[in-house]
């Protein structure tokens, strides 16, 4: 029985190159919950012992915790990476369609809507225009990114670009 949810819009499906990935089966409006990510958090000390393939299926709920999908197979966890997205993070466990989603269509998030560690840098294989090529945990910090993506980050990562604003904000560190 799977751990998380996933609509019944959508199903697991050949991406080509890139494996696996889930597919739109009927149109899916902009604002529905596509998937809820489910399994067991674990702190970082025990996160950075885990074999890669536990690493890389995975989502940064914290600084130190991370969502571990299940061993078994997860559809839920087969959501790919696109550096153009039609799907955006709620809360932090949340997956939600930007946009209306096509019948056929893949649906994919960035990943720098999520994790800011380096746990999962990757060549992207995304295809799309404006690609970045090298994915990486840093990837939030990118202004581009925060204003394409502002109301998509999870909850974790909307904190960093919180702090990260207030840090470099001369107005705000002189309390005015």
């Amino acid at each position: 029985m799977p751990i998380s949810f996933i609509t019944s819009s959508a199903k697991v499906n050949s991406a080509g190159r890139k494996g696996r990935g889930i597919f739109a089966t009927s149109v899916i409006p902009a604002g529905t919950t596509v998937a809820a990510f489910g399994g067991s958090i674990t702190h970082r000390d025990e996160f950075s012992l885990l074999p890669e393939y536990r690493r890389t299926h995975s989502l940064q709920i914290d600084e130190d915790l991370f969502l571990l999908c299940p061993d078994e197979d997860e559809p839920a966890d087969l959501f790919n990476h696109s550096c153009t997205p039609n799907c955006g993070i709620g809360g932090n466990i949340l997956l939600v369609a930007m946009r209306d989603i096509q019948k056929g269509e893949e649906l994919s998030f960035d990943y720098a809507m999520s994790d800011a560690d380096d746990y999962d840098e990757f060549i992207c294989e995304c295809g799309e225009i404006g690609c970045r090529g090298l994915i990486t945990g840093a990837d939030w910090r990118r202004p581009e990114l925060q204003s394409a993506y502002e109301g998509w980050f999870s909850n974790y990562i909307s904190s960093k670009i919180r702090q990260d604003s207030a840090a470099f904000d001369p107005v705000s560190e002189q309390g005015i």
